[in-house]
């Protein structure tokens, strides 16, 4: 099965729709399509309130069904475009409910990355202390000193 990345998803969500318009013998469905966004928005909606209170746990239990739901509405999305459905057939309801899961896939990232920055942080903090603390030690001669033969550690993926 091929995943797609959250933010290829997102582009295809957000893109824009080509030309013709939908005939009744299509089996295209606005209302599920429109279900799809909404269900998307809530799941996203959680995961932001997690993220602001700094639950990263709770927000990543949520990720296999925020992934689902991004898929089914992908899928959506390209059965539309299959049925050529055009921007300008869409009705205000769904350009409302497309502009609202947009804005907050928009907040969503920048939680997000907000989150990753402090988990490195974090992280960088740990390792730092870690590595102090096995500086310290003693040489051969018993004097306090530092311990060199120790590796060192590096969270920097571009080294």
């Amino acid at each position: 099965m091929k995943r797609l990345r959250l933010g290829q998803a997102l582009r295809k969500v957000a893109g824009h729709f080509s030309g013709r318009d939908l005939t009744a013998k299509e089996t295209f469905s606005f209302t599920a399509l429109i279900r799809a966004f909404t269900e998307a928005t809530e799941i996203m909606m959680k995961e932001n309130h997690l993220l602001e209170a700094e639950n990263v746990t709770e927000a990543t239990a949520l990720l296999p069904e925020k992934t689902a739901r991004i898929e089914k509405l992908s899928t959506l999305v390209e059965q539309a475009r299959r049925a050529g459905v055009g921007a300008e057939n869409l009705p205000a309801s769904f350009r409302q409910v497309q502009s609202r899961f947009a804005d907050i896939a928009a907040q969503n990232r920048v939680l997000l990355q907000r989150a990753v920055v402090t988990q490195e942080a974090v992280m960088q903090f740990l390792v730092e202390s870690a590595m102090e603390e096995s500086r310290h030690g003693y040489g051969r001669t018993g004097e306090a000193g530092a311990d060199t033969s120790r590796a060192n550690i590096s969270l920097n993926n571009r080294v």
